[in-house]
């Protein structure tokens, strides 16, 4: 086990002093020399904690670390107050109007006399600390480099993603299998995924959970992590939360219990509850009838994950999965994954031999085996592989699973570059175990507890420091499960509950978790010494005064989660410099916050502040600003001159930013026509911003010229520009102010919807080859119902997605839309090199589409070699689509109410086609084109297929070319089905729905041994008397719904078939017979049955049957026994629907056990 990383924050404190920032400080308060004389002592002092950390075992040592760690404590403070003391200085200087220098002090100041008497005292206490050392044999350490450059560590985001997985295929497919095909009769099932930490629980249930039968089987999927905490109330919170998408809590148990029934009426769930702890039957039994009470469809079911067989115990698994470890070879095979990853060491026979010795010490744990691949994969050569292979302190004393994890854990951390690298991942603790890291709130944490400093000199920012760290604890697996945004961002990403335990381990000193459980209760007894704090509160308590006694004053770092008093807690810890607040209670910001002088980082978006008081205008050290929504703000906010990220959820639209010239984040923005509000020159000034911009209330800019006064073009760190008008509000000069609005060509992302001009601006037009546009990676253009134009897009190397939509004027989409690539004239012009997904939506006037020109100087054209989506909606008038190329990456194609396309230009085999949509496309009549003789072939990875409506449609692909299809829907392409005669040959077919004329139904589906859902009849919008039947078309079924003989030698079918719905028509007096022979049947819907009187009996006898739902049939009056049934659903059927009436109807005593009734939209039982 590691040490805490005593000696830290004078660390901390001398990479301050190193930056150039307190090089300014110095010079500005008079106080150099002594800031220097504080340097000079502090890097001495670092020359004995290389000693001092060797040593940390003996108590001796330790206390002397703990002591230091006290002294800078103290200096961090006094530093702060420095800073702040230059930034009030600066807004008295500016509130004088420039009277006098900022850098001028020609008389004594108050404030410099009491700070340097501060840094003599923090000197004598250093100098005590010096002959301490020495007594306790200390030594000094020459120090050849103490602080690297984070620009000469070696970055890379080369780390290999979670996904790749090795070894875990039969677990997979054990644990489907018991969820989809399992004949277990209990109410909720629950399956246990068991084994040790680091083992790979969660991962195995992650690949479950997003496996595409796993999808196609229930309705709703929830994934809820639980962790230690096992609270009912909280957990069914965190269903809500994960159905709506809406963070809001509810604390009205009935209501919460409502919204639940609503999200689940009638779904088949999974339900996953991630590394569950709870050994308390009472709970789980609490949980379980909260649930059942909630509802939800039979079929429903829960995977847990736990460490502990008595927690699978308890909670009543009927299936445990005992993860095994990885085997040697698969060991293997996923380490020489992660550490011979590109950009990693070249593979040799020797680095081979020896990585195979290191795996087989991981003990066949994957995330140690994760751990030191990312670690090998950082090491370039042979010694240094094997000093990690022969380290005695890594590998003895290993006796347990757990030993190996924590020990592989302890040498990646062992290995971090940098001192404050190891502090940035300590400071990780201070977030509860299981929490989902938004990247950029992490790294603006650290920023504000001084972890990262960049040194003089340099001109990386510390936002970029603090990326590069993120990157270096990925690939470490530090943390783990990033997720990246379009332009490979890493935005988020989780921290293991090993991995976050060593963390607390390391952190001891620094961060605590502290629950208040009563009213009495203080944090006296808990010795705590930290920097850094969480503070919960119970289950309706609110934290006090009294409740914050024994913590400590210089406490630098609150999170308040729960009720609480906030202003006690400002008036208590004046030195914070980081505040959270999680109370959804708390409405306003009480004016003591102006006194913390020292803060940094506050976020209140978990409250209902929305006003900012005056004194909040004296934060001037503040750097990021998180709040939900602002209805106003204090007049002198410029004054936050300091501040370099403010989110707010919704638009910003007041005066007064231009001052806040440090502004790195500035989310949205919105123009107002009132003088006092945001106007668009305010930007001018801002060339710091970053990340994401959000312009909107275009339409109210009264002076187009002030859009170039915004210098965007010269802001180079804007990745993501969206500019929106009001398109139901005239705007004449909409293309002056895009015209200024000129983006620098370092933007990756541009949005514009509303614009009302009918041409787009210069700079989205290439010139001579060049566009300011050159590095974009994603282009929406949304509502411009009068543009005419689309800008040229075929030459930008890196573009990635294109969505049009609602640019109803433009008529032609011409060559200009492909751009004209310089290319030497041997080579193949290729246009749209990086495109992945085009989407063009509601062009009503869009008529023509021509083929891309082929260059004098190019011999052939390659278009959209990377294309994998392509949806096209609405788009009436087009005749005839353009040739797209060979498309051999696409696997989507979607098409939809295109009325007048007769055929698709594909000429080549779709090797990669996954799903094929096609909607409403009347007059299509082929997917292929007219020269394509091996397109019909091209179809073999296709998985799904939906063509809806679309009668001419005769060229589509051979049957026997379809054997990977897992879903089929066809409704009103009555042509497609008769060139489809042998459906039952598709094996693979999982979820078929056929609605067509009665004649072309196929009825030898039987045989179809993967199928678990069918849906078949008549379309929607047929009309009833067209082509009367009085039977179902359906396999052994034409005798009318008389008896089809004897029963003796009937053969099974379709074995999987759990779902049945039937659509019928008029003159149909029966159900077809063989249903009742379906023995795996769970639901069953009988819709538009018009002249169905009475449901046959043996519907009450097919065993598995557990819901069944009837809508228009009218003339329905009679039920069977239906013992079994555990939902009964009945629309739009009058003569039931009173006979069924609750406690009256002559029909009720047959249903009156069934568990769940809905009877015309009304739950009569649930």
């Amino acid at each position: 086990m590691a040490d805490a990383i005593l000696g830290a924050v004078a660390e901390r404190v001398l990479g301050k002093l190193l930056s150039l920032s307190f090089e300014e400080i110095g010079l500005a308060l008079g106080v150099k020399n002594e800031l220097k004389k504080l340097e000079k002592k502090l890097v001495m002092v670092q020359a004995l904690l290389s000693d001092a950390q060797s040593k940390q075992l003996t108590t001796h040592v330790q206390l002397w670390l703990k002591n230091l760690d006290s002294i800078a404590l103290d200096a961090d403070i006094v530093l702060d107050e420095f800073g702040y003391e230059v930034l009030r200085q600066k807004i008295e200087t500016r509130k004088q109007d420039g009277l006098r220098r900022y850098f001028c002090f020609s008389n004594p100041d108050p404030f410099r006399v009491k700070m340097a008497h501060e840094v003599k005292n923090i000197m004598v206490s250093l100098e005590e600390a010096f002959k301490e050392a020495n007594q306790i044999g200390l030594r000094a350490v020459e120090l050849t480099n103490t602080r690297p450059n984070p620009r000469e560590i070696r970055l890379t985001h080369s780390f290999v993603d979670d996904s790749e997985i090795v070894g875990r295929d039969d677990d997979i497919s054990s644990i489907k299998r018991m969820l989809i095909s399992s004949d277990c009769q209990k109410d909720l099932p629950v399956i246990a995924i068991v084994g040790m930490g680091g083992q790979g629980k969660t991962t195995l249930a992650q690949l479950v959970y997003k496996d595409y039968a796993v999808v196609m089987y229930f309705d709703v999927r929830i994934w809820v992590c639980v962790s230690d905490d096992f609270n009912v109330e909280s957990l069914l919170n965190e269903m809500l939360q994960f159905l709506t998408r809406k963070k809001e809590e509810m604390t009205n148990w009935e209501a919460l219990v409502n919204e639940l029934q609503n999200e689940l009426k009638g779904k088949r769930y999974l339900l996953v509850l991630d590394d569950v702890w709870n050994e308390n039957s009472e709970k789980w039994n609490s949980m379980r009838n909260c649930l059942l009470e909630i509802g939800g469809c039979k079929g429903s079911e829960i995977i847990i994950t736990t460490r502990s067989d008595v927690v699978a115990k308890v909670m009543g698994t009927f299936y445990c999965h005992r993860l095994q470890i990885l085997s040697d070879e698969f060991s293997w095979m996923l380490l020489k994954k992660i550490a011979f990853a590109e950009g990693g060491p070249t593979r040799t026979q020797e680095l081979v031999d020896i990585g195979r010795r290191i795996v087989r010490r991981c003990g066949g744990l994957p995330l140690a085996i994760k751990a030191i691949g990312r670690l090998l994969y950082s090491r370039q050569d042979a010694r240094e592989w094997s000093e990690i292979d022969k380290s005695t302190q890594l590998w003895n004393n290993v006796t347990t699973g757990v030993d190996t994890v924590f020990s592989v854990i302890k040498l990646s951390y062992d290995h971090l570059p940098l001192l404050s690298l190891k502090q940035c991942f300590a400071a990780c603790s201070i977030f509860p175990k299981d929490t989902l890291l938004d990247t950029d709130k992490v790294v603006q944490v650290w920023m504000a507890q001084g972890l990262i400093n960049p040194l003089k000199g340099s001109d990386l920012q510390m936002e970029d420091i603090g990326s590069n760290y993120v990157n270096m604890l990925l690939q470490r697996s530090l943390l783990q499960n990033p997720k990246k945004d379009i332009f490979n961002n890493i935005t988020q990403c989780k921290m293991h509950d090993l991995v976050h335990d060593f963390s607390l381990h390391v952190s001891k000193n620094y961060c605590f978790n502290l629950e208040v459980e009563s009213h009495d209760q203080t944090a006296a007894g808990n010795d705590i010494k930290a920097e850094h704090l969480m503070l919960i509160s119970g289950k309706q308590k609110m934290i006090k005064k009294e409740n914050l006694e024994g913590i400590p004053s210089k406490l630098r770092t609150l999170i308040l989660n729960g009720s609480a008093y906030l202003e006690d807690s400002l008036t208590s810890f004046r030195y914070l410099s980081t505040l959270i607040v999680q109370d959804g209670e708390l409405n306003v910001l009480p004016t003591a916050i102006g006194e913390m002088k020292l803060l940094k980082y506050l976020d209140i978006v978990g409250t209902w502040i929305s006003r900012l008081p005056n004194s909040f205008t004296m934060l001037y050290n503040l750097q990021t600003l998180r709040v939900h929504y602002l209805v106003e703000i204090p007049k002198e906010f410029g004054n936050l001159i300091n501040l370099r990220n403010f989110y707010m959820k919704g638009s910003f639209f007041f005066p007064g930013i231009s001052r806040l010239t440090n502004l790195r984040t500035l989310s949205m923005i919105k123009v107002v026509r009132e003088a006092e509000g945001f106007q668009l020159e305010e930007l001018e000034h801002l060339d710091n911003l970053r990340g994401k911009l959000k312009i909107s209330g275009l339409e109210n800019v009264s002076r187009p010229e002030s859009a170039g006064k915004t210098n965007l073009w010269r802001k180079s760190n804007i990745q993501m520009l969206e500019l929106f008008w009001n398109p139901i509000i005239e705007d004449h000069n909409g293309i002056q102010i895009l015209e200024g609005l000129k983006p620098h060509s370092n933007l990756k992302s541009l949005t514009i919807e509303g614009f009302q001009c009918s041409s787009i601006p210069s700079w989205m037009v290439t010139k001579n080859h060049l566009s300011v546009l050159y590095n974009l990676v994603k282009i929406e253009l949304w509502d411009m119902p009068y543009c005419k134009q689309i800008p040229s897009l075929g030459d930008l190397p890196y573009l990635q997605v294109i969505n049009i939509d609602k640019l109803g004027s433009v008529e032609r989409i011409g060559s200009e839309f492909y751009g004209c690539t310089n290319l030497d004239g041997a080579n193949a012009t290729i246009l749209f090199p990086a495109l992945r997904k085009l989407d063009l939506r509601y062009m009503n006037e869009l008529s023509e589409w021509s083929d891309a020109m082929i260059q004098s100087n190019s011999s052939s054209i390659n278009l959209f070699p990377l294309l994998e989506e392509l949806y096209l909606l609405s788009l009436p008038k087009l005749e005839l689509l353009p040739n797209l190329g060979d498309l051999k990456c696409l696997q989507r194609l979607t098409i939809k109410r295109c009325k007048n396309l007769t055929r698709l230009p594909i000429s080549k085999q779709l090797v990669s086609l996954q799903k094929l949509e096609i909607y409403q496309c009347q007059n299509l009549t082929s997917l292929f084109s007219e020269d394509s003789d091996e397109g019909i072939q091209g179809f073999g990875s296709i998985e799904s297929i939906h063509l809806y409506f679309c009668p001419n449609l005769v060229g589509v692909p051979e049957i026997h070319s379809l054997q990977s299809l897992r879903q089929l829907w066809i409704k009103g392409c009555d042509r497609v089905l008769a060139s489809w005669t042998r459906l039952e040959t598709l094996t693979s077919l999982e979820r078929l729905g056929i609605h067509a004329s009665p004649h072309f139904l196929p009825t030898d589906l039987q045989d179809l041994t993967s199928l678990t859902s069918l849906q078949i009849g008549g379309c929607y919008d047929d009309v009833d008397d067209d082509e009367p039947l009085d039977y179902f078309p359906w396999h052994d079924s034409k005798s009318g719904g008389g008896t089809s003989g004897s029963n003796n030698n009937i053969q099974p079918c379709f074995v999987s078939l759990t779902s049945l719905e039937l659509r019928g028509w008029r003159n149909i007096k029966s159900l077809p017979e063989p249903i009742q022979y379906i023995s795996a049947l769970r639901d069953l819907t009988v819709f538009n049955f018009k002249d169905l009187k009475a449901l046959p009996k043996w519907l009450g006898k097919i065993p598995c049957l557990e819901s069944l739902t009837i809508w228009d049939c009218s003339n329905l009056k009679q039920l069977p026994n239906l013992t079994n049934l555990q939902k009964l659903s009945i629309w739009n059927c009058r003569l039931l629907e009173q006979g069924c009436a609750k406690d009256i109807g002559a029909e009720w005593h047959k249903i009156a056990h069934i568990r769940n009734i809905v009877i015309g939209g009304v739950w009569l039982k649930q």
